[in-house]
This record gives C-alpha cells, sequence and structure tokens, in this order.
C-alpha cells in the first residue's frame, strides 16, 4: 500500500509540467483572443470621445471578483459533493483556469481545460464533464429565477412568461437531488451512495443567482463610466444583461457563437443608451472580463 501511494505521488509530480504548459496556453490565447478582439472593434473604440470615470472602472473589478467568488465556491461545493474533491485550493485554481479557458472561440473548452486538470489529480473526466452539464444547467435556472424577478423592470417581452416556467420546470428536474446522484453513480461506474439533497441544489443555485446579479452590475458601472446613467436602471441592466445571456446560453455547444451576446446586449441597450455608449459598454465588458480573468488565474498560481 505505501509503495502504491509513493507511485501515485511522483506520477503526480511528473504531471506536473503539463499543467503548466496547459495554464500556460490558456492565458497566451485568452490574451491573443483579447488583441484580435480590440483589433476587430478599433474603429467604434477609436471613433468614441473618452472621458472615462475611472472611479466607476475600478469598481467593476470589484464586482466581477464578487461574481467570480460566488461562481467558485458554488464549483468548489459541487465537486466536493459530485467528485468528493474537497481541495478548495485546488478546486479554485482549476476554476479559474476554466472559467479563462470559455472565453476562447469554440466549444467546451472549459470543460476540457478542468477534464485535463483534474485528472492529473486522479479525478474521473466524466465526473468532472458531468459536474461541468450540471453547472450550466444550474447558471441557466439561476438566469431565468432571475430574470423573472427582474421582468417588471425590461421593456422587452422577448421571452414569455410559459416558455420561462417550462424552461425552470425541466431545470428543477433535471438539478433533482436523485437524477444527480443517479447520473453520478452512472459515471463513476461505482456503487457507493452518492449524498446530495435539496439543500445542496439551492445553494448552488443562490450562488449562481448572484453571479449573474453581480455581474449585470458590473456592466451598469461599465456604462455609468461612459456615460450618465441614473441609479434607476439599474434593475433594467440588470434584466437586459439577464436576457442577452440566457439567450446566448441556448447556442452554448455552436461551433461559435462569439459577438452574439455583444449584439443581442448592444441593441437591448441603445433603446435608453447612446447607441455608441452601448457598442463600447458591452466591448468594454467584454475586454475587462478577459482582462479580469486573466489577473485571477495569475493569483490563483500563488496559492
Amino acid at each position: 500500500m505505501e509503495d502504491r501511494g509513493i507511485s501515485a505521488t511522483e506520477c503526480a509530480d511528473n504531471k506536473r509540467p503539463l499543467r503548466i504548459v496547459l495554464g500556460a496556453a490558456v492565458v497566451l490565447l485568452s490574451l491573443a483572443f483579447l488583441g484580435y478582439f480590440v483589433y476587430r472593434n478599433r474603429t467604434a473604440l477609436t471613433a468614441y470621445q473618452w472621458q472615462p470615470n475611472y472611479g466607476q472602472l475600478a469598481l467593476s473589478l470589484v464586482l466581477h471578483l464578487l461574481a467570480f467568488v460566488a461562481a467558485i465556491v458554488a464549483w468548489h461545493l459541487m465537486m466536493r459533493r459530485m467528485a468528493e474533491a474537497d481541495n478548495w485550493r485546488h478546486n479554485l485554481r482549476i476554476y479559474c483556469f476554466g472559467a479563462l479557458a470559455k472565453r476562447l472561440p469554440g466549444v467546451a473548452w472549459d470543460i476540457a481545460t478542468r477534464a485535463v486538470m483534474y485528472d492529473q489529480m486522479g479525478v474521473s473526466k466524466a465526473v468532472v464533464a458531468l459536474a461541468s452539464v450540471v453547472e450550466l444547467v444550474l447558471v441557466f435556472v439561476a438566469g431565468i429565477v432571475s430574470y423573472i424577478a427582474l421582468r417588471p423592470f425590461s421593456s422587452s417581452a422577448a421571452l414569455g412568461t410559459l416558455p420561462l416556467l417550462a424552461a425552470l420546470a425541466l431545470g428543477a428536474i433535471l438539478t433533482h437531488p436523485r437524477v444527480l446522484a443517479w447520473a453520478v453513480r452512472r459515471v463513476k461506474r461505482e456503487a457507493q451512495v452518492v449524498h446530495l439533497r435539496y439543500r445542496d441544489t439551492l445553494a448552488w443555485l443562490f450562488l449562481y443567482v448572484w453571479t449573474w446579479l453581480f455581474s449585470g452590475a458590473m456592466l451598469f458601472v461599465i456604462i455609468r463610466s461612459l456615460f450618465d446613467l441614473p441609479l434607476g436602471h439599474l434593475p433594467q441592466i440588470l434584466a437586459d444583461w439577464t436576457l442577452a445571456g440566457l439567450a446566448t446560453s441556448l447556442l452554448t455547444f455552436l461551433p461559435t457563437n462569439l459577438g452574439l451576446q455583444e449584439v443581442t446586449l448592444t441593441l437591448l441597450l441603445a433603446r435608453y443608451v447612446p447607441e455608441p455608449v452601448a457598442l463600447v459598454a458591452v466591448i468594454l465588458m467584454r475586454g475587462l472580463t478577459i482582462v479580469y480573468s486573466v489577473l485571477w488565474v495569475l493569483l490563483s498560481t500563488r496559492l
């Protein structure tokens, strides 16, 4: 038994360079995509007369961090229950790399990154993929809950009540503790009991609601850094941010949905914000999200 433990440790040490190479590749590709994104939108960025409010931009960093913390806590709790991966430092670091990889063009880069990094720790790729799909469903359900609460403040009727309730019911079924426990047992191919309760899924859902609200508030302060938008528009911004996110979430597994959320969000914002401001704010939202995600990755490697 002792020799097996030593072999496992040596194996993990031997795979450390692979994790470093993977992490560096994700960061470099993200920075390259950021450069491409700025270059592609250079006309809008240079045409706008910049008079930014740097205090509001600094606040966007705080709000992104709050949204990130809520998502990381949810992911840690999920992996602890579904995969018995209870090392919060590892879960935090892998989540940061996965979140950054998600910003790359293409399909499921975040899931692939997580699967490879967790595999180095001996966690089943199938379980990681399942947890990532459950996360997608929970984020979508949390978005529906948020939008239903915020809908009275939105002037858009793009999503009717019945489709919202139907999607909410489907999400509740897919994230039912018994359904999740059955799925985990299937991918683990083990007979052990998986202890999942309603309070687990409700806690994850609650945290993901906060990720929607904090990230929507981040968009609001970015707009305010460019344009004197009254505080009373915050619920409207939150509703439109959630609506645009839900619409593009439906296309998660398409080969690319690059730019779709930005176009949708610009059209929604242009109803009450000058169109150039809406366009620049959306571009900044994308760019700053990548920059902040790189920052969290770099900080996570220090833990």
